[in-house]
């Protein structure tokens, strides 16, 4: 598929509907399944979910002949709406790209020459599992660190960390939407929360661009909400998108917690607040009051650059709206150090406007665990069964970035996900102990963290370093050994929730078999090396069929049923707010504090930060002649995921640095000018795009770019690496701090 034939698949869609969002993507609607295709070729649907971002929508995938003709959204979920995106789309182009990965393969020159030499897998399996050994025998389990972009793949590649003792296991979320994690869990015990967009008539966001940063189910909410009249607030130092669709605001960078305060304190002075929902429902509102008593709008206006009368606007027109207005928690969040702080006090504000459990608000996903609270739904949803598995050995020490340990900021980072740039410092100065070697998989350190030349120096230090992925990436042009996985539109993978305001299963299966045949899924890969490593017992499953039974047989379905749909919904069930009908209902069986109450004050953070309560700290703010570097989405590509597949790099191949025009006719810029990016000891080439649409003490890229290997023949060379001028400073919960860079701009 051509630029032009993806286009025209992307804006018409099979059913001839789509629904424009930007310049670069659009959502498409899924036509009614079709049994016969053009030149009456035989056609078959299979139903599974798309991988090309991490969002995983449920997809209907189009087979003619044994090959994927079209992907579409599938018509059988309703919250997706059987819509897709552009990058989904796109799924065939990556699945026939011959620039893949097609066999595994071993490194035979130095590190980043790109030498290799294709081996077997069983050789490939034999090398890691005797360098393994030698680091565990010297150094020990924990020695060995492993980093993934979160997904379905990390049951069966944590497995092979937990069956050597390691502790040392860490998502991408770091580099993401941690720190929104850490504040849920900080205030309601957990993080399934979730925002009903399309029925909010009041929504602000900082910094979330929902029409480039593309969730299906939550952009097409954001959609119908603003269709339906509501008014979208953007706060974000860059005209995105989304910020078109509504009222721009250009807020000043790292002072939204300052704007986010001064609402709370006007909502106080002026009694603009559910103060009955505070009462019955939340804890230590006396110390929030504490806390924003002094930061009026005056105040705000100082630090954020915002004159004081549109904050107190903003901060009416949105408790006026109460309880259907959303102050939006944000997605990709680890912008400064506290930035936790911030999504703390966003989701107080929230709370003040008794915004939760009711329909316009937020609300805890309604799992099976959750439904089978309530009576009247017993039985209505079974949880999925688990895999089990054998006792695995206790790590001898704790994690390199600290996490659990008590009285310290990284007590509150989730183990599940760490502070992953801790590794790169780890490899390179042995504190708090040295890592040897890195299993990575889906993962590309070099493009997805700060300071890129710094990770590339880690990475030639590593004794090993076996990347798992579909190209040679950036980071995979430095392993030791390379293992080709299969695409998601060639595999099983377990069923997944996907629950919402209802239970929901979702399956992957194959669409079509092996397009290269020495590639395979992260279930086989693992299972196999696992058991070339001694660690068979940890893999109790004969294949994916079998690992996909256990987990049904407890919930009553079958593979069978799972095929049929793709997705599961439990029969009869509608989705439900605990306070639509009553809002004194209680919340005890979706808030999980041991207080049972929504805790503004939290103690574990007061223990961990001397924070307990949000409190604002003032940064730096850039010099003249000086620009904050921000960076962000843009709705054709994933990360640093999508930008050598085939149709995805024709539409887009380059992100120009966005630059103000005032600012760029003092340095004698011009739009399409090349320019020289410098950010102290890095500097970067780039393009420039001369706009109004940021603010002048600003500058912008879309992130993912700057690619260095070779074999992404592509999108090597094209564009900025946003990472490589970047410090790699870690938050105070393990984030990654990627808005507090000051960077100076001239012309090349």
């Amino acid at each position: 598929m051509n630029r032009r034939q993806f286009l025209k698949s992307a804006l018409l869609g099979a059913g001839g509907t789509a629904i424009a969002i930007s310049g670069f993507g659009t959502l498409t609607k899924a036509a009614p399944p079709s049994s016969i295709a053009a030149e009456n070729n035989q056609e078959t649907t299979v139903f599974s979910a798309c991988e090309m971002c991490r969002n995983q929508c449920p997809i209907a995938v189009k087979v003619v002949n044994g090959k994927v003709s079209k992907i579409e959204g599938n018509p059988h979920d309703a919250d997706f709406g059987g819509v897709l995106c552009a990058r989904g789309n796109a799924g065939p182009s990556l699945l026939y790209d011959p620039q893949r990965l097609k066999k595994p393969m071993l490194r035979t020159g130095e590190r980043g020459t790109g030498k290799y030499k294709e081996v077997s897998w069983d050789e490939a399996y034999t090398y890691i599992a005797e360098k393994l050994k030698v680091i565990q025998q010297n150094d020990g389990g924990e020695a060995v660190a492993f980093a993934s972009r979160k997904g379905p793949h990390d049951w069966f590649f944590r497995t092979i960390a937990q069956g050597i003792g390691s502790p040392n296991m860490f998502s991408h979320e770091a580099t993401c939407p941690l720190t929104r994690s850490v504040a849920l869990d900080s205030m309601f015990g957990v993080e399934g929360i979730a925002a009903d967009y399309g029925n909010a008539k009041y929504i602000v966001s900082i910094g979330r661009n929902w029409l480039e940063g593309i969730h299906v189910a939550q952009t097409r909410g954001i959609m119908k909400a603003v269709g339906n009249g509501a008014k979208l607030v953007v706060l974000d130092p860059r005209f995105s998108v989304t910020a078109s669709m509504g009222e721009w605001v250009p807020i000043k960078g790292a002072t939204d917690l300052a704007f986010v305060m001064a609402m709370a304190n006007v909502m106080i002075a002026e009694e603009k607040y559910d103060k009955d929902f505070v009462e019955r429902y939340t804890s230590g509102f006396d110390q929030w009051k504490v806390a924003v008593k002094d930061k009026t709008p005056e105040w705000a206006e100082k630090e954020t650059g915002i004159p004081q009368e549109t904050i107190l606007r903003i901060a009416r027109e949105f408790a006026e709206s109460r309880p259907k207005a959303i102050l939006d928690f944000g997605w990709r969040t680890g912008l400064a150090p506290n930035d936790y702080q911030l999504r703390r006090a966003i989701m107080i504000v929230n709370m003040m406007v008794g915004n939760f459990e009711t329909p316009g608000g937020y609300y805890r996903v309604k799992n099976a665990s959750v439904v089978n609270r309530f009576p009247e739904m017993t039985g209505l949803a079974k949880a999925l069964g688990a895999v089990s598995q054998p006792a695995f050995p206790k790590p001898v020490t704790s994690r390199i970035d600290g996490t659990g340990i008590k009285g310290i900021p990284s007590q509150l980072i989730p183990e599940g996900d760490g502070a992953v740039g801790q590794i790169t410092e780890s490899i390179l100065t042995g504190q708090p102990y040295q890592i040897k070697a890195w299993m990575v998989h889906r993962f590309n350190p070099v493009i997805s963290l700060p300071e890129s030349d710094r990770v590339i120096e880690a990475l030639k230090k590593l004794d090993l370093l076996v990347v798992c992925d579909l190209y040679m990436t950036d980071t995979a042009m430095f392993a030791d050994v390379i293992l080709p996985e299969c695409t998601y539109l060639e595999r099983y993978e377990q069923v997944y929730d996907m629950s919402g305001l209802m239970p929901k299963y979702v399956l992957r299966q194959p669409a079509v078999p092996l397009v290269y045949p020495d590639t395979k899924p992260a279930w086989r890969i693992y299972k196999e090396l696992g058991e070339k490593m001694g660690l068979g017992q940890y893999f109790p499953y004969a294949d994916i069929v079998d690992f996909i039974n256990q987990q049904l047989t407890p919930a009553g379905l079958t593979l069978n049923q799972m095929k049929e749909k793709g997705v599961w919904i439990p029969v009869g069930m509608k989705p439900f707010y605990i306070r639509e009908n009553d809002p004194t209902a209680s919340l005890d069986n979706v808030v999980s504090k041991p207080s049972k109450k929504i805790e503004f004050y939290s103690e574990e953070v007061q223990e961990a930060t001397k924070q307990g309560i949000p409190q604002y700290k003032q940064y730096p703010q850039p010099e003249e002649g000086k620009f904050r570097f921000v960076q962000g989405k843009v709705a054709v590509h994933t990360n640093a995921g999508t930008i050598n597949v085939p149709v995805l790099n024709e539409v887009m191949s380059q992100n120009p640095l966005w630059i103000h025009k005032i600012s760029a006719d003092k340095l004698g810029i011009r739009d399409g000018d090349a320019i020289i990016i410098s950010a102290g000891k890095y500097e970067h080439k780039g393009t420039a795009k001369v706009t109004q649409g940021i603010r002048p003490d600003t500058v912008f890229c879309y992130h993912g770019f700057g690619r260095i290997s070779p074999e992404l023949k592509r999108a090597y060379g094209k564009g900025i690496n946003d990472n490589k001028l970047i410090p790699n400073e870690i938050g105070e919960v393990g984030n990654v701090c990627t808005s507090m860079t000051f960077v100076t701009v001239k012309k090349a």
